[in-house]
């Protein structure tokens, strides 16, 4: 029996309502977009440290942690309210206060070493 609908994907989905301006539904349905494609090329970007959070732009400084050798973004766009702060990253986190934070700080992604090093122990 020949399977109804839309091509599966390869990878595996949710379906979710979202709540979307209407003028940006109507173009999308207009120009014929895959609405789910278009989204989930955002959530990627957004969450793949390709484009900053705070103005969605794609002008970054990426940079290697020294500490973990993890990777951040920092905002270099001069009209973003985040402008030079780390905005993405790939460090390991951990819970502060009930919230979710970077073990590493932005000193260890521009090579500022510690007031005390372990030799100094």
């Amino acid at each position: 029996m020949k399977r109804v609908g839309r091509p599966s994907l390869p990878y595996k989905t949710r379906h979710v309502m979202i709540n979307m301006k209407d003028e940006w539904y109507e173009h999308m349905k207009k120009n014929e977009m895959n609405m789910s494609e278009e989204i989930n090329q955002y959530l990627d970007n957004r969450f793949h440290n390709k484009i900053c959070p705070t103005c969605y732009g794609d002008e970054l400084e990426h940079r290697q942690c020294m500490k973990c050798l993890g990777d951040a973004i920092f905002c270099a766009n001069i009209r973003c309210e985040d402008h030079k702060s780390r905005v993405g990253n790939s460090c390991p986190e951990e819970m502060w206060f009930g919230k979710l934070r970077p073990v590493c700080t932005p000193d260890d992604f521009f090579g500022v070493e510690p007031a005390i090093s372990p030799k100094d122990y």
